[in-house]
Order: structure tokens, then C-alpha cells, then sequence
């Protein structure tokens, strides 16, 4: 395409400084000097470039705007756009990417008033719990921080860094439509003299401008949206827990000697009665499924290991020929059976 049949909308010359530039240019350079491929397609628009070595000489490549180039992981385009500062810059791509959330932080404040129990009359001064929440999730650090200020008892933090975890959470969300429908409090809603809960959530995107809002902390009040996104928060943050140092799983099991036998408790329903059944195999834990014969007929049945210990002979909990063996592990058929197939038969068919 000839530049004859476009006009300049803009142009700007400014300095970058020495340290953007050679981020730039050597990324382009790395880029086009490698073997590349690029697309063409009609009707979106076009670029054209042209890299002048050290020596002067001029390299010229053209393509549609709808590329994708990646040097070290890094998008081309989005490179250059946010080292200029510009970020409805086209560059290669034409600027046709989607949105992306970048950092979302909320602010949860919770106020209580009470009068004391035994002291409820207009002369006693009420008694105030005042405390509040924040939770920060944040693209550029890789972070997610969780704070909370409970006042005379002291400040509770904790940190998630690295790793891929928080980009994927930002990445899974929809920022052209993420927290942009609430239902809101219908206004014959009675208040709470008693107790105050209102949020504050900011939400930063790459292109958008940046998103506040405010309200009561419950589900009208909030995004509609936020349930989901709450979800999936607790379960990432879930994931890594306390760990081994504070679970009594761990502390109170001692090392297992040549001669001892281990004893699994195993429940056949959730918070019933445990059973005791002997094993061999020092790989299972506590949680594992495993196969184990009951009554005097041994029908076999699926159990959850709640306990495991090592006992020498003159001290086992239960005798020895007594007590039945763990079979197996519980496979993944035993687990998830496949649901049985009814066809129904017409005689008219």
C-alpha cells in the first residue's frame, strides 16, 4: 500500500532517554534478525518498518496489522507501547488485543456498636469493634497481600509471591465486563443500627481507566459478578494453608522403627465411627481412599484414612490377627465409577 492514500493524524517527536531507546531497539533488532513469520490479511490495516544497521544499510518489512511478535517472552507491541507511554499506539498488532485486568484492590470496613449487657441505659457509653480488611491483587509484583487490622489486637498479614498463580487469576477475568453490573439495595431496605460493613473495590486495567466502586458489603451490594471471583480467590489462597509445621498430622507422628506395625483409623462415613486396619505400604497418607474388606462375609468397601500409627507388637491398639488389611489404594474407576447406561427399547423402532 502507498503512503499517497493516507494522511498523517498525528506526529510527535519527543526524547525517550538512552535506556528506553536501546530497550526498543534492541528488542526489534532480536526480533527481525531471526527467522520469522509474518501474517497478511486484507482490510485491517498495514505497517511498515525499516531497521537501518550500523553500517547504514536499510532492511524494509511490511505486514497486517494483527501480528504477534514475542522477544523473551515480552510482546512486541506492548513494548514499545508502554516504554513510550502510549498505549493506544497500533504498533504491529493494531492495538486489537483484549483488555486485561492489571491490579485489583479491596477495602472492607466492618463497625459494631453494642451497649454492655449488664449497663443498658442512655449514660453508659457504647462499646465499638472497628475493624477493617484489605486485599491487594497485583500484576506488575506478582502479589497477592491480605491485611487485616483488628486495632488493639494488632495487624494480620500474609503475602503470595511469584510464581504464575496471580497473573492467571488476572488473566481469567473479563475486563471488558468484570464488575460492571451491580444489582443494588432496594431502597425500602431497613438499616443496621448495630453494624456497618461497606467495601471499597479499585480495579486498574491496561487500557481502561481505572474503576471504583463503593457500597454495602452484601449481595446486592456488590458486583454480581464478585461471588465467582471470590471463589476462585479462596481457593488459590487455600491451596497453600498453614503447612506441615502447624498441622497436628505431622507433629504428633513419630518415625516408624523396622519392627513396628502401622495401624490406619479409617471412617467409612464423614465424622463416623473409625476402624482399624493394618498395612504395609508406608506411601499412604492421611485423606487417601483405600479398599478394605467389612463384616464376616469381607464385602469390599471404599474408606478415608483419618489416622495413621507405628506400634510395636507388645503394644498394638487391637490384636494383630484381628484385624483386617488395607487391599489397595482406591483407583480413579473406584473413585468416579462410570454411571450405568439405560436404553430404552421401542418395539415400534
Amino acid at each position: 500500500m502507498g503512503y499517497e492514500k493516507y494522511l498523517c493524524g498525528r506526529r510527535k517527536n519527543f526524547s525517550i532517554g538512552k535506556e528506553a531507546a536501546a530497550r526498543i531497539l534492541n528488542s526489534v533488532g532480536k526480533y527481525f534478525s531471526q527467522e520469522h513469520e509474518i501474517e497478511f490479511v486484507t482490510d485491517i490495516g498495514s505497517w511498515d518498518l525499516i531497521i537501518t544497521n550500523a553500517e547504514g544499510k536499510p532492511y524494509k518489512y511490511t505486514g497486517s496489522s494483527c501480528c504477534d511478535f514475542e522477544v523473551d517472552g515480552v510482546d512486541l507491541s506492548d513494548l514499545i507501547r508502554d516504554t513510550l507511554g502510549m498505549p493506544d499506539l497500533f504498533v504491529f498488532d493494531g492495538n486489537f488485543k483484549p483488555d486485561r485486568v492489571d491490579k485489583i484492590t479491596i477495602n472492607y470496613h466492618k463497625l459494631t456498636t453494642a451497649k454492655p449487657h449488664a449497663l443498658i441505659n442512655d449514660l453508659v457509653e457504647d462499646c465499638k469493634w472497628d475493624y477493617s480488611k484489605k486485599l491487594v491483587l497485583d500484576r506488575e509484583t506478582q502479589t497477592l497481600e491480605y491485611f487485616q487490622d483488628m486495632g488493639s489486637e494488632g495487624i494480620l498479614s500474609r503475602k503470595y509471591s511469584g510464581g504464575d498463580g496471580v497473573v492467571g487469576l488476572l488473566d481469567d477475568l473479563d475486563a471488558d465486563s468484570f464488575f460492571d453490573c451491580i444489582t443494588e439495595n432496594d431502597p425500602g431496605v431497613i438499616e443496621n443500627d448495630v453494624e456497618t460493613k461497606l467495601y471499597e473495590i479499585i480495579v486498574d486495567f491496561k487500557k481502561r481507566p481505572r474503576l471504583v466502586i463503593k457500597g454495602i458489603f452484601d449481595k446486592n451490594g456488590l458486583p454480581d459478578d464478585f461471588p465467582e471471583f471470590a471463589e476462585e480467590l479462596l481457593n488459590f489462597m487455600q491451596r497453600f494453608g498453614t503447612g506441615e509445621i502447624l498441622d497436628p498430622a505431622f507433629y504428633n507422628k513419630t518415625n516408624r522403627k523396622r519392627d513396628d506395625y502401622i495401624f490406619c483409623s479409617v471412617e467409612f462415613n464423614e465424622k463416623g465411627k473409625s476402624y482399624y486396619y493394618l498395612t504395609e505400604d508406608d506411601t499412604l497418607k492421611i485423606g487417601d481412599k483405600v479398599v478394605v474388606a467389612v463384616g464376616d462375609e469381607s464385602h469390599l468397601a471404599i474408606a478415608k484414612i483419618t489416622k495413621i500409627d507405628y506400634f510395636p507388637e507388645d503394644q498394638v491398639p487391637f490384636p494383630i490377627n484381628r484385624t483386617k488389611p488395607i487391599l489397595r489404594k482406591c483407583t480413579k474407576d473406584e473413585l468416579h465409577p462410570p454411571q450405568p447406561i439405560f436404553v430404552n427399547f421401542n418395539e415400534d423402532l
